[in-house]
């Protein structure tokens, strides 16, 4: 009995001591933040109003002035991850919405553009995981063509799907 338990405690150590050395390999806090957005409608009668979660029927989304499209027709859209720019504090984002009836074209005026003002912060993780920028909104300005306004509920962007914004058509 008196062998064992030596061998129990020294064996202990050595798992304590691997254990702790074992680092974050997957930097899952790397992961990129994301603005979350919500579609929502507003009903209104007489004597009050309330919001509705609401559906887009196809929807594509691209950064302004260049090639990277981030939603490509997406049917019944609910919720939305939008990424803001990393290295500039201004993200312009083109909502093009499509519509399926037959005697509808598309026009220009099926299209609205976002303008996402927010305040950059690099801040360091870890040796193996470099760094995160954590991304805030101080400000937003959209065309109101189709959609009929935008409210922000988080202002803080992050990768855990929380709130950011709603969008009310």
């Amino acid at each position: 009995m008196r062998r064992i338990i030596p061998f129990i405690l020294m064996l202990g150590c050595f798992i304590g001591i691997i254990s702790s050395c074992a680092e974050d390999d997957d930097c899952s806090g790397n992961a990129r933040q994301m603005l979350t957005a919500n579609i929502r409608t507003i009903f209104s009668n007489d004597s009050a109003s309330w919001e509705m979660p609401d559906t887009l029927e196809m929807l594509t989304v691209y950064a302004f002035g260049t090639d990277s499209i981030i939603i490509n027709d997406n049917a019944n859209v609910k919720t939305l991850s939008l990424p803001l720019r990393t290295n500039e504090e201004e993200t312009t984002l083109v909502f093009s919405y499509v519509r399926h009836s037959e005697d509808v074209l598309p026009q220009n005026n099926d299209k609205d553009t976002i303008v996402f003002r927010h305040h950059n912060t690099p801040y360091f993780l870890t040796l193996d995981c470099n760094f995160v920028v954590k991304q805030e909104l101080t400000d937003l300005h959209y065309t109101t063509h189709v959609l009929d306004s935008i409210v922000i509920v988080n202002p803080t962007a992050s990768n855990n799907g929380k709130e950011n914004i709603k969008i009310y058509y």
